[in-house]
């Protein structure tokens, strides 16, 4: 068993340890410590990284009450290491671990709600509610979290005995009942958790909620807090500033900026597609009565061009109308016809031109991965 100087300190950044044991495995090297103050990838955030000697530690993980410390470099059996931990790091995931209990706690308390999953990434934090959420719930239990920071209550561990724990009562997601750590947060909340937290709640500094969505029943929150939530705040403000700029209007209007430039645009794409339309129209009116089938490519029309094309062309072609639009390989194809019935041909069309699509009787529409020349020459 490892002894996890990370239960009896949670600020231990350096501390001396004996090499018990060091394998090559899993791209580095496995390395066994008599203690470690290496978090492992346990209670849904990943594991601590830093140094033992000059050796990096990539990945900790815990196996039968074990801690494996993956290494970038072997070390001695029986040497005793220096090692120190990004501390920053952990400290990040200190103050998150302890925003996301006080935050089940309050969900918890106030309307009877679990936390059934957690999730602590590089990048990312969510956490899983039992039960679809209101924005006013959200928005309540955010402005109560960041009072709990306020008060700066205690945050305390321990691992109360078989008699008291059955005395208690705690948030837990397993059935636990020996070696069971109870991290209590003030009045607020108690919770079975293995995860080093802060000491007091106000260092948590600040907890933001960023986003919810529905999710397998209930509710996925994206939460941050403490210094990730300090940087994703500056981060949202230095885009706020450029779009501000951008836009030409003060920060607090950039909402009424982007709407009048989405109504902009889509008066300009109207505009366009009405210009477009024109366009084609006048090619129409320049190709002839055609008694046979005719083959016409438009290597930038949309489909809206092709079906204007069509309605103007329909009456004056005989056989069949093809319309396509792209280059060779990649075409998108619109047929039409009045005096032919499409479907008898479009299974031995698709076929021969590598196509992908169909329609009623009068009109078709798909794909072609066929070169021009070939499309051609199948029509003509």
């Amino acid at each position: 068993m490892t002894e996890k100087l990370y239960y009896l300190d949670a600020y231990t950044k350096e501390f001396s340890a004996r090499v018990l044991t060091c394998e090559e495995a899993m791209g580095g090297f496995d390395t066994v410590l008599d203690k470690t103050a290496f978090f492992p990838e346990e209670g849904g955030q990943y594991s601590d990284t830093g140094f033992i000697a000059d050796s990096a530690v990539l990945h900790v993980y815990e196996k039968e009450e074990i801690i494996h410390h993956i290494c970038d470099k072997a070390l001695e059996l029986g040497a005793y290491v220096e090692c120190r931990l990004n501390f920053d790091e952990r400290y990040e995931k200190m103050q998150i671990h302890t925003g996301e209990h006080i935050l089940s706690g309050l969900f918890h308390s106030l309307y009877g709600l679990e936390n059934v999953g957690f999730h602590l990434g590089c990048d990312e934090v969510t956490m899983d509610i039992n039960a679809y959420l209101t924005e006013e719930q959200i928005v309540k239990v955010e402005a109560l979290a960041n009072k709990v920071i306020y008060e700066n209550v205690p945050v305390t561990a321990s691992f109360p005995a078989s008699d008291e724990l059955s005395g208690m009562t705690y948030r837990s997601k397993l059935d636990l009942t020996e070696n069971v750590r109870i991290v209590t947060i003030g009045d607020y909340d108690a919770c079975a958790c293995c995860a080093p937290h802060v000491s007091r709640s106000g260092e948590v500094g600040i907890i933001r909620i960023l986003d919810y969505v529905k999710h397998r029943g209930g509710t996925r929150i994206t939460m941050t807090a403490g210094a990730r939530a300090v940087r994703d705040a500056r981060e949202r403000y230095e885009i706020i500033r450029r779009v501000s700029g951008l836009l030409s209007v003060p920060k607090t209007e950039i909402d009424k900026g982007t709407e009048r430039l989405l109504s902009e645009l889509e008066a300009l794409k109207l505009s366009l597609k009405e210009e477009r339309s024109a366009r084609y129209l006048s090619e129409a009116e320049k190709i002839p009565e055609t008694e046979g089938n005719l083959v016409l490519h438009y290597e930038s029309a949309g489909f809206d061009e092709l079906k204007t094309l069509a309605n103007a062309l329909i009456s004056r072609i005989k056989g069949i109308l093809v319309l396509l639009s792209g280059k060779d390989s990649d075409f998108k194809y619109l047929i039409v016809s009045k005096t032919k019935n499409l479907t008898e041909i479009r299974e031995d069309m698709n076929k021969t031109l590598s196509g992908r699509g169909g329609g009623k009787p009068e009109a078709l529409q798909g794909s072609f991965a066929a070169s021009l020349e070939k499309i051609k020459e199948y029509f003509k």
